[in-house]
C-alpha cells in the first residue's frame, strides 16, 4: 500500500493539516475531530464509538480481539458499535503526517433521513468495516473542512453539509449497518442502546439478566449478539469502559486515585490497582 496520498485526496489533507498541524484537534464548530500524528505510535487502548472515519494520508492499524485491520489514505472506516480494541499509528512523519477525520454517528440526523426516504435495504453488516472512501463524499467534505475557519458559515451551514455527507453513505453500499443501528430491536440497535447505557452509569453495577429482559432476549441471546458486534463480553466490555475512563482521570489528576476508583465503580481499591495494572502495564499512582 502507498501510504502517501493518493491523487484527489491532497486537498482535503491540506485542509486538515490547516485545522490542526500537529495534533489531533476536536472542531466544535463543525461536529468533527481531526486526527493527526507525526510519528508513528505503539498500540494504546480505545474504544471506537459509531463513526465515519475517512484515511487521508499516513496508515493505522487497529487489534481486535479476533482479528486485525489495517487502512490507510483513500479508505473509509465505518463503525456501527462501541468497540475496544488497541490502536496504533504504522505510517506517518514530519513531512508525512498521518491525517483522517472522524464523523460521529449522529442518530437524529441518520433516523430522520431514513423516514425522509423511506425504507432503506439493510443487510448483515459488520460493526467494524473498511471499504474504499466514495468519491460521492469528497466534495461535501472538502466543503464542510472550508467553514472550519469561518464561524459563522459553520453555524448555518455544517449541519446541512454533514446531512449530505450523511445521505451519500446511506444511499451507498457503505449504509447497511447504519441503517440496522438506527432500528431499535436489530442486533446493532440493541447492543448500541447497551453500550450507550454502559457509558453513562460507570459507577453502577451491570445487570445483564436485566438488560436482557429489556430486550426481551435471554441472557444467552444477548451475550452472543454483544460479542459478535463488539469481540468481547457485556462484563469485559463494562470493566475496561471503567478501567479506560479511570486512567483519563488519573492523567488529567482530576482526584485522588481513591476517588477516581470510588466514582468509577469500584468498591476496592486494590482490586483496581490490579486491574488498572493488568490493562496498562502500571499502577494508577504511577500515571498519576
Amino acid at each position: 500500500m502507498n501510504y502517501r496520498t493518493h491523487v484527489g485526496l491532497d486537498e482535503i489533507s491540506r485542509r486538515l493539516g490547516d485545522i490542526a498541524p500537529t495534533a489531533t484537534t476536536d472542531v466544535p464548530a463543525l461536529g468533527v475531530r481531526v486526527h493527526v500524528a507525526t510519528d508513528v505510535a505503539p498500540p494504546a487502548p480505545v474504544i471506537f464509538e459509531p463513526m465515519l472515519y475517512l484515511v487521508f494520508q499516513g496508515a493505522k492499524r487497529i487489534l481486535l480481539s479476533d482479528r486485525e485491520i489495517s487502512y490507510g489514505p483513500g479508505e473509509l472506516v465505518t463503525t456501527a458499535a462501541h468497540i475496544p480494541a488497541l490502536a496504533e499509528v504504522v505510517a506517518a512523519s514530519d513531512r508525512f503526517p498521518y491525517r483522517a477525520l472522524e464523523i460521529p454517528f449522529d442518530q437524529q440526523l441518520v433516523t430522520a433521513l431514513i423516514a425522509e426516504l423511506g425504507e432503506l435495504p439493510s443487510s448483515p453488516a459488520e460493526s467494524v468495516a473498511v471499504n474504499p472512501l466514495p468519491r460521492s463524499v469528497l466534495d461535501p467534505v472538502s466543503r464542510l473542512l472550508e467553514l472550519a475557519h469561518d464561524p459563522d458559515a459553520a453555524r448555518v451551514l455544517a449541519a446541512g453539509v454533514k446531512r449530505e455527507i450523511w445521505y451519500r453513505i446511506l444511499t451507498g453500499p457503505n449504509g447497511g449497518a447504519f441503517v440496522e443501528l438506527t432500528r431499535t430491536h436489530s442486533a446493532l440497535g440493541l447492543v448500541h442502546e447497551l453500550t450507550q447505557w454502559m457509558h453513562e452509569h460507570l459507577h453502577e453495577p451491570l445487570d445483564v439478566g436485566r438488560a436482557a429482559t429489556h430486550a426481551n432476549m435471554s441472557v444467552t441471546s444477548l451475550y452472543r449478539l454483544f460479542k459478535a458486534a463488539t469481540g468481547t463480553s457485556p462484563g469485559s466490555y463494562h470493566k475496561r469502559l471503567r478501567l479506560m475512563e479511570a486512567r483519563r482521570r488519573v492523567v488529567e489528576r482530576s482526584d485522588t486515585v481513591g476517588r477516581i476508583a470510588a466514582a468509577v465503580g469500584y468498591a476496592s481499591p486494590s482490586q483496581f490497582t490490579r486491574d488498572y495494572r493488568r490493562a496498562f502495564g502500571t499502577s494508577p499512582t504511577a500515571d498519576f
